[in-house]
């Protein structure tokens, strides 16, 4: 099977690359294509993928919100050109969504059968990307996901590590519940659901509520690193472009009822992390 992969060179890209190595990848960097031209289409359907997993996005909700043209242009337009080509192409799309898409005014975790509502321009242009994923495709895959994590890349673990390694002070949010997801537990549960036919929107999550500030505690606690350079940012003083939802753990819903959540507990995630690697 070929398959294609938008963000080759990103954080997750790399996680997706590597899961789907016993197949023929297609490893697509910003370098190799930019999915905000509408020739997009036609490079697509040259390369002539049997899947497409599309990861490619601007993620920052402080970018977006400072520069939401791009934001429409690469999450929304990008997402477009690629789910027009997989239409013509007859090929399933997997596309990486985000928690974003939820405004945070529910009190318990959301399901792939709540009405998403985002109050940030990141949210809202994830969000069309959704759209138009299920406009033009009738194969696909939406995977809603939260705060991923991973050993390697860029990310909010490593980042986490290596400033509290250096003694640096990082200063991080203590009331934003969110959901957070290790990479490699992702990638697995996604190329699982490729080889069904179950198509439509999940949520792919690890078992856990945090907040950033919680996350890093937890860090600092397995790792034995120091916890008094991790600074809990209240309403008060988080200042950020972007405002955040305050709500917005996610609920594997469609896994559970398909017997599919088998997702672990993000701390026994790091407990693994420390003992393989570190």
């Amino acid at each position: 099977m070929k398959v294609l992969i938008t963000g080759a060179g990103g954080f997750l890209g790399q996680y997706f690359v590597k899961e789907f190595q016993d197949h023929d990848v297609i490893p697509l960097t910003h370098k190799d294509i930019n999915i905000e031209d509408k020739n997009t289409i036609e490079k697509i359907i040259e390369l002539k993928p049997d899947l497409v997993i599309h990861p490619a996005a601007i993620r920052s909700p402080d970018i977006c919100e400072r520069d939401p043209d791009l934001a429409w242009k690469v999450n929304a337009l990008g997402t477009k050109h690629i789910a027009i080509a997989c239409s013509i192409l007859d090929i399933p799309l997997i596309y990486i969504s985000t928690d974003y898409v939820f405004s945070g005014d529910k009190n318990s975790p959301y399901t792939e059968f709540d009405t998403p509502n985002p109050i940030n321009v990141y949210g809202r242009t994830k969000l069309q990307g959704e759209l138009f994923v299920k406009e033009f495709c009738e194969k696909y895959f939406i995977i809603r996901t939260s705060y991923v994590f991973g050993e390697y890349g860029n990310n909010a673990f490593t980042q986490i590590y290596r400033s509290l390694k250096e003694g640096k002070e990082i200063y991080l949010s203590n009331y934003h519940f969110a959901s957070c997801t290790y990479a490699g537990d992702l990638v697995r549960k996604v190329k699982e659901l490729s080889f069904t036919k179950l198509y439509g929107t999940y949520h792919i999550v690890n078992k856990g509520i945090i907040t950033r500030y919680d996350f890093a505690w937890k860090v600092a606690e397995i790792f034995n690193l120091p916890k008094d350079k991790i600074i809990k940012l209240t309403s008060e003083n988080f200042n950020q472009p972007a405002p955040r939802p305050l709500y917005s753990v996610l609920r594997n819903y469609v896994l559970e009822l398909y017997h599919m959540d088998d997702m672990e507990h993000y701390e026994e995630i790091l407990k693994k992390i420390s003992f393989l690697c570190f």
